[in-house]
């Protein structure tokens, strides 16, 4: 039985050789456990063709064959996604800035990134981990964000006269920011990626919540005061999803 199953992945394997299906992103394997043959595609895997035990090589093959051009369509959107993974360049246009990105090997470069000269970075490539640059760039947009955003925030609320407990720099999912009944204020890394009056809104945003901790009529008549137009760029603002930002900084990089 077992030359039964080896007979089948051999089999698999040389027609994806024979169609120029790259090896190194279509994975085969046998499971006792699946009761069908399946066809799944992950950015971590590629595309992955999981065989039940019992089945007849020649049903596989046919199956296989049929499913040729979803394998080369989800193969492309695997490496379009990737590539998101491994940016050429980043730009954060709440401050201004556009950085550089270059790519060595690991063992190149000492804790994985290194920051050299004005806005560019070498980050070190794991060809085994195809997150590890974005991981690697995560850690370093946190900081980034961290001694951007604190001190812009900080600044506001002194021009104010208002005063906060903790700020927290979060890598949120679908809030831009959030103010609690501590004065503890949490914002969104996220806030770096999108335009400086729009980041700027949030901020003032948060720092009104510190007196007003809800979005009632004088929430927002002091949120005027100090943004005559904060109706119109909370308009601009919703227009905008947390969602939709470069997918290197995604919260949740595995589920990808």
């Amino acid at each position: 039985m077992g030359r039964v199953h080896t007979s089948v992945l051999s089999d698999i394997k040389r027609l994806l050789t024979t169609h120029s299906l790259p090896e190194d992103l279509v994975m085969v394997r046998l499971s006792s456990k699946a009761k069908r043959l399946i066809f799944k595609q992950s950015v971590h895997k590629g595309v992955e063709i999981v065989i039940p035990h019992q089945a007849n090589s020649y049903w596989v093959q046919e199956m296989t064959k049929e499913r040729i051009p979803w394998i080369r369509d989800a193969l492309q959107r695997v490496r379009e996604i990737r590539n998101h993974l491994n940016p050429s360049q980043i730009e954060f246009k709440a401050l201004g800035e556009v950085w550089s990105v270059n790519f060595e090997r690991t063992d190149k470069i000492r804790n994985g990134l290194l920051v050299s000269g004005k806005h560019t970075l070498t980050v070190g490539i794991d060809p085994n981990d195809v997150f590890h640059v974005a991981r690697k760039l995560q850690v370093w947009f946190q900081q980034r964000a961290r001694t951007s955003l604190i001190p812009w925030i900080a600044s506001l609320a002194e021009d104010r006269g208002l005063r906060f407990n903790k700020i927290y720099i979060k890598n949120q999912v679908t809030l831009w920011g959030s103010c609690s009944k501590k004065r503890n204020i949490n914002l969104n890394r996220n806030l770096l990626f999108i335009p400086k009056h729009l980041a700027e809104y949030v901020l003032h945003h948060e720092l009104t919540h510190l007196n007003h901790l809800n979005h009632s009529d004088r929430f927002w008549a002091s949120f005027n005061r100090t943004l005559p137009n904060c109706q119109e760029l909370r308009s601009e603002l919703s227009s905008l999803n947390p969602n939709d930002m470069p997918l290197w900084a995604s919260p949740g990089l595995d589920k990808v």
